[in-house]
Formats: structure tokens, sequence, C-alpha cells
């Protein structure tokens, strides 16, 4: 009897879970927010930035001081600044009177990708005055910092498991809706821990994107990869043996399931799927190839298309032989970083999060990305 796949690579939150998580992420978008508006009012007043010298200055800072603010989101800490002319500031009050409405907009700005000018009537909402574009400016990227850092963070120089895989999300370009893919890397270090290594826009899903997102991960580090796991996206292929020549290749046995059976028709898959999903739960390599054989032998007269298709690549569907068999499960599929494209989806719907540009979509994915839990890969010798 063929074992069933259990496929639980990724711990999903619960909804609960990833509420919790994005009301921190939206308390602190807020929290910055007017820590920027406060830095940028201060400058305003004085008619300088921070130590800056110049013949215009108004007056001076006189270091700061810290205050609480509780916000529809939770409470928050802000230090306040101080200038020796006895300024005040206007913010929380203006704050405090159109609180909801704010901390609305605020979370809008973080997760949906407010423009420029929204962020600049927010800031004016906190003010009361138009602020200048480098006010503007300076809040939205604050914003993003986080995320910012995260992408170009240093990598472990060597990751035992690396899976690789694309998907489709749509933005708006204009007024109208377009597929973006987005490529997307995990990586498991040799202690089994895993992590999301990297996530990006490409132009296309093609050979020149992968080899770009893979140059990306060497830059920051990634030294040795000892098994890719992939679908058969041939650009993607291409980009590995390129970039990484010396690594091996496990082929994703549920695609390479699915491409089969498309070529039996469907009143005889129910006969066929088992003794294919078969060949890959084998306890060796040995045995796989016996069934892999007989399978040959058995469905070539009836189904020869489909047998030619199991062929070709077949040697790559069985490379997770050679890896100790805890890792079997793990390695034999995509599912790992499928999970993950399926998570970020799932919560876009339930947020209703119009992806406007690239950059907002890319946020959600990190904000998603930082609510997940992988489990530890159990370590064992080769």
């Amino acid at each position: 009897m063929t074992p069933e796949a259990q496929n639980t690579d990724v711990a999903a939150p619960s909804q609960a879970d990833f509420q919790a998580l994005l009301r921190e992420k939206l308390r602190q978008a807020v929290r910055l927010t007017l820590i920027s508006v406060l830095q940028a009012e201060v400058e305003a007043v004085t008619g300088a930035e921070r130590y800056e010298r110049t013949p215009t200055r108004r007056d001076h800072r006189n270091g700061e001081y810290e205050r609480g603010l509780v916000t529809s989101l939770g409470a928050v800490r802000l230090r306040v600044p101080r200038t020796r002319g006895g300024f005040e500031t206007n913010v929380f009050a203006r704050y405090q009177r159109r609180q909801a409405e704010l901390d609305v907009a605020i979370g809008e700005m973080f997760v949906k990708g407010v423009s420029t000018a929204g962020v600049g009537v927010i800031v004016e909402q906190l003010t009361g005055e138009k602020p200048s574009p480098s006010t503007v400016s300076r809040v939205h990227q604050t914003l993003a910092a986080e995320f910012k850092e995260w992408q170009t963070r240093p990598l472990a120089g060597q990751y035992r498991y690396v899976f690789a895989d694309g998907t489709y999300f749509t933005v708006i370009y204009g007024a109208e809706g377009h597929k973006m893919p987005v490529l997307a890397v995990i990586g498991i270090t040799p202690d089994g821990r895993r992590e999301v290594l990297l996530f990006t826009i490409g132009e296309r899903e093609n050979q020149t994107a992968w080899e770009d997102v893979l140059e990306q991960l060497k830059q920051r580090g990634v030294q040795q990869v000892e098994l890719w796991i992939t679908d058969g996206n041939q650009a993607m292929l291409n980009a590995v043996t390129t970039k990484f020549p010396n690594a091996q290749r496990q082929r994703c046995i549920k695609h390479k399931m699915e491409n089969v059976l498309s070529y039996v028709p469907q009143k005889q898959r129910a006969q066929v799927e088992p003794e294919l999903k078969a060949i890959f739960y084998q306890p060796d390599r040995g045995h796989a190839e016996q069934h892999l054989a007989a399978f040959s032998e058995k469905f070539a007269r009836h189904y020869p298309t489909a047998v030619a298709c199991l062929q070709r690549d077949v040697s790559a569907c069985l490379t997770f032989y050679a890896f100790p068999e805890a890792h079997w499960k793990t390695l034999r599929t995509t599912n790992v970083i499928e999970r993950l494209f399926q998570e970020v989806k799932k919560r876009s719907k339930k947020m209703n999060a119009a992806f406007r540009n690239e950059d907002s979509c890319l946020l959600l994915f990190y904000a998603v990305i930082r609510s997940l839990e992988f489990r530890r890969l159990p370590v064992a010798a080769k």
C-alpha cells in the first residue's frame, strides 16, 4: 500500500494569530509615523536639522522627554523633542481628535501602499500644516525601513536544502490589474533551521530573472547549496546550473505526477496513480528503480506518452533517496514554498488588500512571512 503523503512542513498560524501580529505591526506603524512627524515638526520650528549649522536657525533643540499615548491599536511610548524656546507640539491634540480615522489611514499606508500624496494628507492632519516633500518621503520610508533591512541582511554561507519557486499576484498598474511574478527562495541550514532567504519581483519568470535572484543570494553570502528542490521550470533550472553548478537537484514529484497523469484518460487515473506514486515511497532508490521499470513495462503499450513523460527527468525525481530518510517527506515536493504562497494569498484576500503597487504587495508578503513559524527539520547524519 502506498503511504499517504503528509505535508505539514509549515505550521500555519490561526487567523487570530495573524490578526494579532498585524495589529502589532500597525501599532508600530502609528508609533513610527508619529515619531517622524514630531521630528519634522521640530526641524520646522528650529529651522535646522539635528546638529546642522545654519544662519537661518530660529531655535535650538533641548533634549527629549518620554510620554505614553493610547491609540486604537494599543499604547505606545514616544520620545518627544524639546526646544530652548519652549516649543510645544500640537500633534497629540490633533491625533486624539481624529484618532480612529488616522489609525486606519496609517494602517492603509503600511499595508496597502498609500501614495506619497496620501502620506502628505496624514501628516497635514497631524500638524495642521502642509508638509514638505522631504517630510513626506521620510515618513513613507520609515514605515518600510524594517522590510528593507530584512531584504539586505547577510545570509549563511551554506544551506543544505533550498526550495525555489514563483507565483503571481495581481497588481494595479494605471487602472488595470496585471499579473506580477514573485520569485521566492526558502533555505534549510545544516542544523535544520528554515528561513525565507529572499523574495522579489521578477519582470517575468525567465532565466535572467532567476539568475538575478540567485546572484543576490551569492552577494549576500550564500556559497554552497547541497540540494535544490524545484518544479520543472527550465528557466529556473538553467539559472541554478549556471550559479550553483555543483549542487544536486530534486524535481518535485507532485508536479511530475500531475504531468504524467495528464496523459492518462480521466477514467483510468484511479488505477494508474497508486502505482505511479509507489515509485517515490520505496525504502531506497534501488527498490524505486525496480518499481519504475515495472510501471514502465506495464503501461508503456497503453499510455506511451505518459511513460515517456515519466522517464524524462525521472533521475532528478529520485535524488531525495541519497539524503536522510527523516528528510524525505520534506524533500520530495516543493510544498514548503507553495504553502508560503498560499498563506500570503489567503491573508491578502481576508484583509481585502488591493495591491496598488509592487511595494505594497511585497510589504504584505513580508508581514505574512513574519507571522509564520517553520518547523525545524530533524538533523540526521548522511
